[in-house]
């Protein structure tokens, strides 16, 4: 009797363990990927050498030793911001190639055979981390006719665009990896993560993050190509700093709250690209967040149906105010902001970027007993509401009792540092003269 009465409360007990860790009040998606626990584990590995063997993936980058462009020229712009490197034949970009050595079970070297061998295309990126020693680096992975190509990488989606973060200023190396993947189990969306171990024509240059760039894909925001207006079509949109596009953004827009000297950021399309915008379609997407900008800054902002609420998902604005603020993210709603939009949907907000969270930025002056983020963009009109207040309360006591308890963050902080093992020591030895 025992028995059976365990049989059939088992699939119910797994059903709300599984509702547990998904959007408080979502439909539920695939349990995410969890490196640190579910990759081979074996802390297995050896100093830097010409063969390294490490228990994680290795990413073996030949670029026939070329200048890499993306540095800091010394020269800035009206705006203050600096003017980049580019590449002997002008490109923003050198071509190179890409191997990964990523055995099942057992551990990898560096002159193992590869299970994935690509071309591409790769430059150093990001803003501030561009001056650090140890470098990210966007790649592009592409064909002999010089065309995208989309590979999955890790066990993450097929993609041709990748981010390696390269953790420096964050010295527990884990800010990013542990940010992602809790932040994907909360919101709709958050950037996959893995760690990884990369060597850089010849150089070993230690410990890395392969992230999922924010863009359109099947396993990414799901926008759609061919649609040919703004009422159908997905898009993505990023508020940064107010100068020149960063590469592959593709136009400024300039919305309502900027016209009204209420936005320090601009913003800027990032998808659709160059191939599938129009003037007229950019012109629709600068309307429609035109119209999402005025109903939230007007007298009936916080009307039902007038206001803001018919044009936002409101929990994924409360999961990303709650995120970044219970993580102390000095650039939350201000740098990196990323705004999309699937077709026939309502705007929701992307993560991106915990280099200065948890008390990692010394300008920031976060207080913890206090909030970071109300007077930034869009928040300062939405922290007036009572109901969109009463919703942060609300989704953020039910996740301090699941995913952001005390007792969860401090365990996956330990489980990941575990995992990674000897290769912090790799890391931290090949940067230990720059580290500031």
């Amino acid at each position: 009797m025992k028995r059976k009465l365990f049989i059939l409360i088992l699939p119910v007990f797994m059903l709300l363990s599984l509702f547990a860790l998904e959007h408080v009040n979502t439909d539920l998606k695939p349990p995410r990927f969890l490196q640190h626990l579910m990759a081979q584990s074996a802390t297995v590995g050896n100093a830097p050498s010409e063969i390294l063997t490490t228990h994680l993936p290795i990413l073996v980058i030949d670029t026939g030793n070329q200048v890499m462009p993306g540095e800091t020229t010394g020269e800035k712009d009206r705006f203050g911001e600096s003017f980049y490197t580019v590449a002997a034949d002008g490109r923003d970009v050198i071509s190179g190639s890409l191997q990964i050595m990523d055995n099942s079970k057992q551990p990898n070297q560096s002159n193992d055979e590869p299970v994935m061998k690509s071309l591409i295309d790769i430059r150093i990126r990001g803003h501030a981390s561009r001056i650090f020693p140890k470098k990210s680096y966007l790649i592009r992975l592409r064909d002999e006719q010089a065309e995208n190509l989309n590979i999955p990488l890790l066990g993450m989606g097929a993609h041709h665009e990748w981010v390696l973060h390269g953790p420096f200023i964050d010295q527990t190396l884990l800010r990013n990896y542990m940010w992602y993947n809790i932040s994907g189990n909360i919101m709709d969306y958050a950037p996959n993560v893995r760690f990884c171990e990369v060597i850089l024509d010849g150089d070993y240059k230690g410990l890395y993050v392969l992230t999922e760039s924010i863009t359109n894909g099947e396993d990414r925001l799901g926008l759609t190509k061919t649609a040919k207006n703004a009422q159908a079509i997905g898009y993505l949109l990023k508020a940064d700093r107010p100068y020149e596009a960063d590469l592959g953004s593709v136009r400024d827009i300039y919305t309502y709250a900027e016209r009204m000297g209420l936005l320090h950021q601009d913003i800027s399309i990032v998808y659709p690209g160059t191939k599938n915008l129009t003037p007229e379609l950019a012109k629709r997407i600068e309307l429609n967040v035109s119209a999402f900008e005025r109903a939230l800054y007007s007298y009936d902002f916080n009307d039902p149906l007038y206001g803001y609420r018919q044009y936002i998902d409101t929990q994924s604005f409360v999961n990303y105010f709650i995120i970044n603020e219970i993580s102390g993210n000095a650039d939350a709603a201000l740098y990196s902001t990323y705004l999309y939009k699937l077709p026939g949907g309502l705007f929701k907000l992307c993560v991106w970027d915990f280099n200065n969270a948890c008390d990692n930025f010394i300008g920031a002056n976060i207080d913890p007993e206090g909030f970071n983020m109300t007077d930034r963009i869009w928040y300062f009109m939405l922290m007036k509401d009572e109901h969109f207040v009463h919703e942060i309360l609300e989704t953020y006591e039910k996740l301090r009792e699941t995913l952001l308890s005390d007792t969860a963050l401090e365990t996956f902080i330990d489980e990941t540092l575990a995992y990674l093992g000897p290769a912090i020591e790799r890391n931290n030895t090949r940067w230990q003269q720059e580290i500031l």
